[in-house]
């Protein structure tokens, strides 16, 4: 196997992760729950409605933060 195929099955693997990821924080937002995430090295509790808006806000998801000018 090239590097090439070795690049790609990790980034489709990546990818199906962050599918499954973002999956089960929308059930458990519908559900109204908690989850663990890392902020820091520490673990901390957040809604996973949160969480999920944390998650759509990174730079994967397009959203980003429109820059302010001095």
């Amino acid at each position: 196997m090239s590097n090439k195929d070795i690049l790609e099955k990790t980034e489709e693997a990546r990818q199906c992760l962050k599918r499954a990821v973002h999956d089960e924080l929308v059930k458990k937002a519908k559900l109204g729950q908690d989850v663990i995430i890392n902020r820091n090295g520490q673990p901390y509790k957040v809604s996973a409605a949160e969480a999920l808006c944390i998650q759509e806000e990174g730079p994967e998801y397009g959203a980003k933060k429109p820059k302010t000018t001095p």
